[in-house]
């Protein structure tokens, strides 16, 4: 970890522990390892793995502590590679995460790299966001994606496995935020839901902010 993370995760007051940082280190050696034959990611972020999808998942994290009560259950929705759910699980150790995704080789990796981790306030499920199957009707404090396609059409589906008062984050540009976006109101007012926050930040070597913004389901 260099000194430009260093000095973020300082800045976000996101203090990681040696065993927080044990098990990120684990799981990018997994990465790094699989990416060869599975494609997780691109192969241009291979060397910037911290500064582009580690440090882009952890910004959510100060978010998390402030919204939700220790013992809380989250959803990250389209994991992937375990961006951002497998990085925030290594970094909050007081909530639990439930990561899902429709490809099976997909979770296969993500059960592999939390068991290597040992992290054990993980578990995956193969399913999309609002379909059957088992655990498909449990409901969650908080629901993350940072990968999705158009907002107004998974907005709906995961306010929709929310409890009372859950919220979800939405990982968005500046470019995103910036335009008129009539269909995401639609689907936001309809959906009975609040925008509570939304957070800016900006990762090392950029010069643009990003933003998270976290939508409230009513109570």
């Amino acid at each position: 970890m260099n000194d430009s993370i260093k000095n973020t995760l300082s800045a976000w007051e996101l203090r990681l522990t040696d065993e927080n940082l044990r098990k990120l280190e684990v799981f990018s050696a997994g990465l790094k390892e699989k990416n060869a034959v599975q494609n997780l990611v691109s192969e241009k972020d291979i060397p910037q793995l911290w500064e582009r999808h580690l440090l882009d998942s952890l910004a959510a994290a100060p978010l998390l502590r402030r919204h939700l009560k220790p013992g809380a259950l989250i959803a990250d929705a389209g994991s992937g590679a375990g961006f951002p759910g497998l990085v925030l699980a290594a970094a909050l150790e007081e909530f639990n995460f439930q990561l899902l995704d429709s490809r099976v080789r997909r979770c296969d990796f993500l059960t592999e790299a939390a068991a290597a981790m040992g992290a054990r306030n993980v578990s995956v499920f193969n399913r999309r966001v609002g379909e059957g199957g088992a655990g498909s009707d449990q409901r969650y404090a908080a629901v993350t994606e940072r990968a999705m396609g158009q907002l107004e059409n998974i907005l709906p589906q995961c306010l929709n496995i929310l409890v009372k008062g859950g919220i979800f984050l939405a990982w968005q540009t500046a470019a995103q935020l910036a335009q008129p976006r009539p269909a995401v109101e639609a689907a936001r007012r309809k959906a009975r839901a609040e925008v509570a926050e939304t957070r800016a930040y900006r990762l090392p070597g950029e010069s643009a902010d990003r933003f998270i913004v976290v939508f409230r389901k009513a109570g």
